[in-house]
C-alpha cells in the first residue's frame, strides 16, 4: 500500500466513524510459516487509530499450511503500555470483544478496539499479543504488535 492510498483509508476511516458507531474493520491476514520445530505467525497488526475515529474492529484471518494444525489460543492485552509482549491476560479497556473461530477453515478471531483513551493526554500504545496452540512436535510463537490509539478529544 503506498502512504497515499494510506492517507486516503484513514480519511475514509475517519467519515464513517462520524457517521456510524463503528469505523470500518481492518483485515489481517496472518501466515503460519514452520522453520525446523518452530512456528513463526507472519503479519502486519500494527495500527494507528487516528484521534476522534469510533471503535475499530480487527478482524483476523489465519492461513496455517504447516500440518500442525495451529489454532488461535488466547489474546494478551494492556494499556498505555510499552511491554512486549504485554504481561498474560486481558488487561485493557481498549480491546474489548475478543472472538475466536477455531472449528473452521481458514480459523478466525477478531476483537474491537474502543480508542476511547483521553486523547489531551496523547496518543496511548495499546499492546496485544495473540497466543496459538498447535499439534505436538512443534512450538508456535506469540504474535505480538502495536497499535496506537489517538483517542477521544470530547466526552468520554
Amino acid at each position: 500500500m503506498t502512504a497515499n492510498e494510506n492517507e486516503t483509508l484513514t480519511v475514509e476511516r475517519q467519515e464513517q466513524g462520524k457517521e456510524n458507531a463503528m469505523a470500518g474493520p481492518i483485515d489481517i491476514t496472518l501466515t503460519a510459516v514452520k522453520n525446523g520445530n518452530v512456528i513463526s505467525i507472519l503479519g502486519n497488526g500494527d495500527a494507528n487509530i487516528p484521534q476522534n475515529q469510533a471503535a475499530t474492529r480487527f478482524n483476523f484471518t489465519l492461513n496455517d499450511g504447516t500440518g500442525f494444525n495451529v489454532k488461535f489460543a488466547s489474546l494478551d492485552t494492556a494499556d498505555n503500555s510499552t511491554a512486549c509482549p504485554p504481561p498474560a491476560g486481558e488487561n485493557s479497556r481498549q480491546i474489548v470483544g475478543v472472538t475466536l473461530q477455531n472449528n473452521q477453515s481458514p480459523r478466525t478471531a477478531s476483537f474491537t478496539d474502543n480508542n476511547s483513551n483521553l486523547a489531551a493526554n496523547g496518543p496511548m500504545n495499546v499492546t496485544y499479543a495473540w497466543n496459538f496452540t498447535c499439534d505436538a512436535g512443534a512450538t508456535v510463537l506469540q504474535f505480538d504488535p502495536i497499535i496506537t490509539n489517538g483517542g477521544k478529544t470530547g466526552p468520554l
